[in-house]
């Protein structure tokens, strides 16, 4: 039939599209995972070496400041990690998908909290202007999804649609969420072999786009959580605990420089968990 075969090539043109795209979004993924996984351990540690000074004789008070300082500053991904352990246990069913494939709550909530977390403080650009560790539930899930999207409507951000639609955007967090699902030719039995074929290449150059948008992202994540882990290995503070005076007033210079040089590190942490992939 006329127009037959370039409608049958333009659908193969699509699935490999379709296949490069998300085995990108699922590198991402992993990525945005593992990269959650060493912040949380960061903020065990960082909470650790808080103990530590506040345990020290004659500490000195700036050391204490810049670890308070520090945790305030992160509150937000502990509220991220607070809404994890939350919805672990509270499983959250909503609506799923929307007819136009953009994810809602429900969608989200769907792929876990781990991963919904990690992806809302890997991308997410502000808060949502409520405090979502007080959230649960499909509220906590809104939250999150306002969160993505540049913080909730009445703060003056995108709220939940701006979050949505962040998510089919980006993909990191999976296929379904990319807001492109036209894998076999299913989709164009209905249509004429030149209508098939224009669709089938117009969602080809969607997906073109969508992977020149996540590759310089994806490269990013990988640096970033590169130098996360290289920061995570210098917050150990056992050494200290175990063979150190228990009073600053006996440390020799070498000691006193070994844990300045760990606050330090504390602050520099603080600035990588808040990092996020623009």
């Amino acid at each position: 039939m006329f127009y037959n075969d370039a409608k049958n090539k333009a659908i193969e043109q699509l699935k490999a599209r379709e296949k490069d795209y998300k085995e990108l979004g699922q590198h991402a993924n992993d990525y945005a995972l593992r990269l959650y996984d060493t912040r949380k351990s960061a903020v065990m540690a960082i909470d650790r070496i808080e103990t530590y000074v506040n345990t020290l004789a004659h500490s000195p008070k700036e050391f204490a400041k810049e670890i308070a300082d520090t945790k305030v500053n992160i509150r937000e991904f502990s509220e991220a990690i607070h809404i994890e352990k939350q919805n672990a246990s509270d499983k959250i069913k909503g609506a799923g998908f929307t007819a136009s494939g953009v994810a809602t709550g429900g969608a989200i909530a769907s792929l876990g909290p781990t991963a919904a977390m990690a992806v809302a403080t890997t991308f997410g650009t502000a808060s949502t202007g409520t405090a979502i560790a007080s959230l649960s539930g499909a509220a906590a899930t809104n939250a999150a999804l306002a969160w993505l999207g540049g913080g909730a409507l009445a703060a003056g951000g995108g709220g939940m649609t701006a979050g949505s639609a962040f998510l089919a955007m980006a993909g990191p967090v999976g296929w379904a969420l990319a807001g492109v699902s036209i894998l076999g030719g299913s989709a164009f039995v209905i249509h004429k072999n030149k209508e098939a074929a224009k669709k089938a290449n117009d969602a080809s150059w969607t997906l073109i786009k969508l992977i020149a948008a996540l590759k310089p992202k994806l490269k990013e994540l990988i640096y970033l959580y590169d130098e996360t882990s290289k920061l995570k290995s210098a917050l150990k503070v056992d050494t200290m605990i175990n063979l150190y005076p228990k009073d600053y007033l006996a440390f020799d210079d070498s000691q006193k420089k070994a844990l300045a040089a760990l606050i330090n590190n504390v602050r520099s942490m603080g600035v990588l968990i808040n990092k996020r992939i623009s």
